[in-house]
């Protein structure tokens, strides 16, 4: 059996950023909590049959899977499957929806040993999953939307007299701007 876990979730930055930042795997464990390490053994950008690692952990439990990349197009969809199981699954959906783009993220696993596996899954794996999957997208989303909001001041970003580094929110509608 596999079980399937999705969520989604809208961002204020253009498409194609968010799917630079996605497909950027170095960056993985940044904002996916179950993510060690990930990177390509080439170093190359992705493409079609390229391989990843991806060192996860789960509680004080730590494994490597290696993922192939199966779908690639470019500000749409990135798919990884597992290179010896297709069960195990990562996808990802880009879609330019006004000034927000949608993020959907679906996780798959296999599931094995009968009913008693279906209900230690249903009560503890699962939710981690879920939870796992709901805590990157908000991760991803206040990287992203971070990156655009803020903005450095002048060229001497170190205030000697505040010990701190200096920097501005740049104001939506109508608020004024806070000085760091």
């Amino acid at each position: 059996m596999k079980v399937l876990c999705a969520d989604h979730t809208d961002v204020d930055v253009p498409v194609a950023k968010v799917f630079d930042f996605v497909t950027d795997v170095a960056r993985w464990p940044v904002w996916m909590p179950s993510v060690v390490n990930a990177q390509q053994p080439e170093s190359q950008p992705l493409a079609v049959d390229e391989e990843l690692l991806v060192c996860m952990h789960a509680g004080s439990r730590r494994w490597q899977e290696t993922f192939e990349v199966k779908r690639l197009v470019r500000n749409a969809f990135l798919s990884l499957e597992g290179l010896y199981s297709a069960a195990r699954r990562i996808d990802f959906r880009f879609e330019q929806r006004g000034k927000q783009t949608r993020v959907a993220c679906s996780i798959g696993y296999p599931l094995f040993g009968g009913l008693v596996a279906r209900a230690i899954d249903a009560m503890s794996k699962r939710r981690r999953v879920r939870r796992d999957l709901h805590d990157s997208l908000v991760r991803l989303k206040g990287l992203l939307e971070e990156q655009v909001e803020y903005t450095a001041v002048g060229e001497n970003l170190f205030d000697a007299e505040e010990g701190a580094l200096a920097a501005t929110v740049r104001p939506k509608a109508a608020e004024p701007a806070v000085a760091l």
